[in-house]
């Protein structure tokens, strides 16, 4: 598999990208507001629902300021075809990851901390739990590789070649997640994603690669909150 480079070129600018931010800015804002919102007044909102439409929010302002601004099609965004080979790249190089973390969560325990909060006793409360599988293992990585690979790495690109774009489009994608102990996997999580967007021309590889991410953590947890096991 070789890098691409033409199929890629988009016509959005680093101006566009800098709305785009912008717009994030305020989503993010707004989605951590609107949660500590409905839970001081105790309301009763399916998880599973508010991760779900909140995340399919981001997709917005990614496909406003490309294909609705420039009339082009979701292929400029990453959706295209693409090579079977990049599935053995992606499953490789997450297996990487996999270790990482595996190392990372040993180090954290050293302190008594834990890479992410465990979502097992969350799973047990909630009524709908396929709700909250399908927000985080389906839509939340489809709209954050547009969001975060196929429009922001995708503008910046061109202008700071892909490596500058793919650091900063990995930052931001670990700030979103607001857990300061899961910055760097997630950091690392985001490179790979735009490492395998570059090499393969579509971001189909990193959609799959990031529900495999999220399936199985969340899946983990699920089974343990049927199970009455201990978080994971």
């Amino acid at each position: 598999m070789h890098e691409t480079t033409d199929a890629m070129a988009v016509p959005w600018t680093q101006r566009d990208v800098g709305w785009g931010l912008a717009a994030f800015g305020v989503w993010l804002a707004g989605f951590v507001g609107f949660a500590f919102w409905i839970r001081a007044r105790a309301w009763q909102v399916d998880l599973g629902l508010l991760v779900s439409g909140g995340e399919a929010l981001l997709v917005l302002p990614a496909w406003w300021l490309s294909v609705r601004k420039y009339g082009l099609g979701w292929s400029a965004l990453g959706l295209r075809p693409f090579q079977a080979a990049a599935l053995g790249m992606g499953c490789a190089l997450m297996l990487g990851s996999f270790l990482f973390n595996f190392v990372y969560g040993l180090f954290l325990g050293l302190f008594h901390l834990q890479m992410q909060m465990d979502l097992t006793p969350v799973f047990a409360e909630l009524s709908e739990p396929w709700l909250l599988l399908v927000g985080g293992a389906v839509v939340a990585p489809v709209a954050e590789e547009i969001f975060f690979r196929g429009f922001v790495f995708g503008g910046l690109r061109p202008r700071y070649g892909w490596r500058k774009a793919a650091v900063v489009s990995a930052a931001l994608f670990a700030l979103l997640h607001l857990t300061p102990t899961a910055i760097l996997p997630i950091f690392l999580l985001g490179l790979i994603f735009a490492y395998l967007y570059q090499m393969s021309g579509s971001l189909w590889p990193s959609i799959l690669m990031h529900m495999l991410t999220n399936g199985i953590a969340l899946g983990a947890a699920y089974l343990a909150s049927q199970m009455n096991l201990p978080g994971f």
